[in-house]
């Protein structure tokens, strides 16, 4: 692969309060309102950050991931969106040729505006399950957008229509217009900050990520990132290796129990030097505030110290002061030594106990590859378990996923839980795999099995009912490029079947087709 070079930038006017003012009052505005802010902050300020890999493609991440598998590039792999300055930095000379990735890379490193990107979308009715893919999130959707970005600066703009707009678990529907996928950035040494409607995903599966995934629409936040996870030069912290930091703070939406409250993230990762293949994740998720919610100072303090959870684990009735709700953990992924196989997994507290995580849920997997001729293939298993009482039977531990005793909408945005798709107290069995043929077209298939909602009570989820449902899915997924016409199709084919204990069975086909043109 040839050279790419990094970009670089530097930021004076970030710190103006004016223009602090205007990005947090960007999280209060209406969508209509909200557009005109976006484009006339775009307007005043220009910096710049790379562009970034959005965590909807696994034929990108099939072949990023086989080149660090097979020691064509050092970085860190599971945090999503991907900085490309981390991506290109870490590119080594390999024996394998990615033409998908030469071409990716040559089409985000352009400066100047790039061409207006137009998608239109159609898909079943309901789109129930959402790994790491390109998902639509409507029965019709078009999208229309635009980049511009040169040595200094890189921004997006990106408008979003949505008709029959599947129903969340409150049985709201969701139709019109957004900025999904839009976002503004800055270059700080070997940071960048940016605000945006960004999508993300944290953690190695591929199926579903039990902290922070694709399922439900991004959240407007603004984010801070180290670009190029660079080890320490001291020789007493050398032995980490590659490390990098994410965080992000997003205001959640107002038709909630408690409208409007935070969301903080937080991410760090290694690859530590003295454990080959081995990249580790730790993380922290805190929601607190919200209208008539504390937010001072000594609330954020006290959130970040593990200081809540007042009355679950003091019997305190008074919740006035309670800072919020924790999900907190750690994951992995561990290459095998030289073989062609990788183990991955995640784990997730719900609470916290005496500064330790509480309530937990696991996602496990095995994942392993091949290289063929003039393609390669990579096939997965994986299982979640998200019953948070797989190890006690104490009643207490049911219907705690993703939930909370105060934002009684817990863990989801706009209907969809952020974590994994399969939602409170289920356990999911996953196998699938992806094929990529060197003129650009890729083959995929996955199947789901286990059941949603396993112990039959709670909240009415975004998957199920509240009852037990045995769920099963089969999907055969394309992606093909047509560079002459600059056009991209994915399509989606595949059998949903919703069984619930006593219940009439929902099952039919289901599938999608997106087509995406440059002009």
């Amino acid at each position: 692969m040839g050279e790419i070079k990094p970009f670089w930038i530097r930021i004076a006017s970030l710190g103006n309060i004016k223009y602090r003012n205007t990005i947090m009052h960007l999280f209060r505005l209406n969508l209509k309102e909200s557009i005109f802010a976006l484009l006339f902050f775009m307007s005043s300020i220009f910096s710049f950050a790379e562009p970034f890999l959005a965590p909807n493609d696994p034929f990108i991440r099939h072949e990023i991931r086989l080149l660090g598998d097979e020691g064509g590039f050092d970085g860190l792999q599971n945090s999503w969106p991907l900085d490309l300055g981390r991506l290109s930095s870490g590119l080594q000379e390999s024996a394998y040729n990615s033409e998908l990735l030469d071409n990716r890379l040559s089409d985000e490193s352009n400066s100047g505006f790039s061409p207006i990107y137009t998608t239109l979308g159609i898909a079943d009715d309901r789109v129930t399950a959402r790994g790491f893919g390109p998902e639509p999130r409507s029965s019709f959707a078009t999208n229309a957008s635009v980049s511009w970005m040169n040595d200094r600066f890189a921004t997006k703009l990106s408008l979003n229509a949505f008709y029959a707009m599947e129903t969340d678990w409150k049985g709201r529907a969701e139709e019109g217009f957004a900025l999904d996928g839009s976002y503004i950035a800055a270059r700080l040494g070997n940071w960048s900050a940016s605000f945006g409607k960004q999508e993300r995903w944290w953690g190695p599966g591929w199926d579903g990520s039990l902290i922070l995934s694709t399922n439900g629409r991004p959240i407007p936040a603004i984010s801070i990132d180290r670009r190029i996870p660079e080890s320490f030069e001291n020789k007493w912290l050398s032995w980490i290796g590659p490390w990098s930091f994410h965080s992000f703070i997003g205001r959640m939406e107002e038709e909630r129990t408690v409208p409007n409250p935070y969301l903080w993230g937080m991410r760090g990762e290694v690859k530590p030097a003295i454990l080959g293949g081995l990249e580790i994740g730790f993380f922290r998720m805190v929601q607190l505030g919200g209208d008539d919610r504390p937010e001072g100072f000594s609330t954020w303090v006290d959130a970040f110290l593990s200081q809540d959870n007042y009355g679950a684990n003091t019997g305190n009735n008074n919740l006035s002061n309670e800072p919020g709700n924790q999900l907190a953990g750690i994951d992995l992924r561990w290459k095998v030594f030289d073989a062609p196989i990788a183990l991955y997994g995640q784990i997730v507290g719900e609470d916290e106990d005496k500064f330790l995580p509480n309530c937990l849920m696991f996602q496990y997997g095995i994942e392993g590859w091949h290289k063929f001729d003039d393609s390669t293939l990579r096939i997965f298993v994986e299982y979640a378990d998200l019953t948070s009482y797989w190890w006690t039977d104490d009643p207490r531990t049911r219907n705690i996923t993703y939930g909370h005793h105060i934002y009684n909408d817990g863990y989801r945005y706009r209907g969809r839980p952020i974590g994994h798709w399969a939602d409170q107290d289920s356990q999911i069995l996953s196998f699938g795999g992806v094929l990529q043929t060197e003129n650009e077209i890729g083959w995929g298939t996955i199947i789901r099995t286990g059941k949603l909602n396993e112990d039959g009570t709670g909240i009415t989820s975004s998957v199920s009912a509240s009852t037990l449902t045995d769920y099963f899915s089969l999907d055969i997924f394309n992606s093909r490029s047509y560079q002459a016409y600059e056009l991209s199709v994915n399509t989606s084919f595949g059998w949903e079947s919703l069984k619930p204990a006593g219940g009439k069975t929902d099952e039919g086909l289901a599938g999608y087709l997106t087509l995406t043109r440059a002009f």
